[in-house]
């Protein structure tokens, strides 16, 4: 995966097959749309704990780094 660093990322929150998300995107340097730099893997429970997980991530800037992440993994402490 490619170091995106061409702009500002914006966190979304969705719910989608029975759980609630969230992923990272950026808008793209060519063309035009945005690109997902960085998601959940698996859902949560509530709107708020996926917020909660992806702001974690969003400041901690492992979506630099790192596409996925597992629920297991943020609440464990790892990053």
């Amino acid at each position: 995966m490619e170091q995106t660093t061409s702009s500002k990322p914006t966190l979304h929150i969705f719910h989608q097959e029975g759980g609630w998300h969230w992923g990272i995107t950026v808008e793209r340097a060519a063309g035009g749309g945005m690109k997902v730099v960085a998601y959940s893997d698996e859902g949560f429970d509530s709107e708020e704990a996926a917020r909660e997980d992806g702001e974690h991530v969003l400041r901690s800037e492992d979506w630099r780094s790192r596409q996925s992440f597992s629920r297991g993994e943020r609440r464990q402490g790892y990053s």
